[in-house]
């Protein structure tokens, strides 16, 4: 049985981990912030009934579930406008090389081989464009064999011709074009279509 690795080609793992360690620092300081908030409001709400005869409490949570509500939604609007920051900064970060390999990839479907696929050290998708120039040069390469196969089944079958023409054809150059339409077709059988 093979077992085959796998390769984190999209993400590298310390950008996973820059990532999840904001995530956790954002959503501690969220609930931290909600705390000390609430915590703020309803010392200032009990510190308001205490000197006040004026107002009834019939329920703890009459007190304090207006602090709690304003306190949460406060936050709310907090972590919010962190979590917009933290996908705005990771967006930007991943759409630049995305996009470079988009045009990469285009430009190998429409027949470039020779262009070489890079992007910038700091870009995230470096295993991924190390492995699509890879294809590319493979690719290239095949194409290269395919293309000197091709040269020299044109050669042969020229000779062929030529000796068909002066009558004197040879059961050699019958050989000859036979094995190069043999490894033409190796050549071609080669890739999957």
């Amino acid at each position: 049985m093979t077992f085959i690795s796998r390769k984190i080609y999209f993400i590298k793992k310390d950008f996973q981990t820059r990532f999840i360690l904001r995530f956790v620092m954002t959503a501690t300081a969220w609930a931290v912030i909600t705390v000390i908030l609430f915590v703020i409001m309803a010392e200032r709400r009990l510190e308001e009934i205490r000197y006040s005869t004026h107002i009834t409490v019939r329920t703890t949570s009459d007190v304090l579930l207006p602090s709690a509500l304003t306190a949460q939604f406060i936050t709310i609007l907090i972590f919010a406008a962190a979590l917009a920051y933290a996908i705005h900064s990771l967006w930007m970060s991943l759409s630049a090389p995305l996009f470079s390999l988009k045009k990469d990839i285009a430009r190998i479907a429409g027949g470039d081989l020779v262009s070489p696929v890079t992007l910038r050290e700091e870009d995230e998708f470096q295993d991924l464009a190390s492995e699509l120039d890879k294809m590319r040069s493979d690719l290239h390469h095949r194409w290269a064999r395919i293309k000197e196969r091709h040269d020299r089944l044109t050669d042969v079958a020229g000779a062929l011709h030529m000796s068909v023409i002066k009558g004197t054809p040879s059961v050699s150059h019958a050989a000859q074009l036979r094995e190069s339409v043999e490894r033409m077709k190796e050549e071609i059988n080669a890739f999957k279509y």
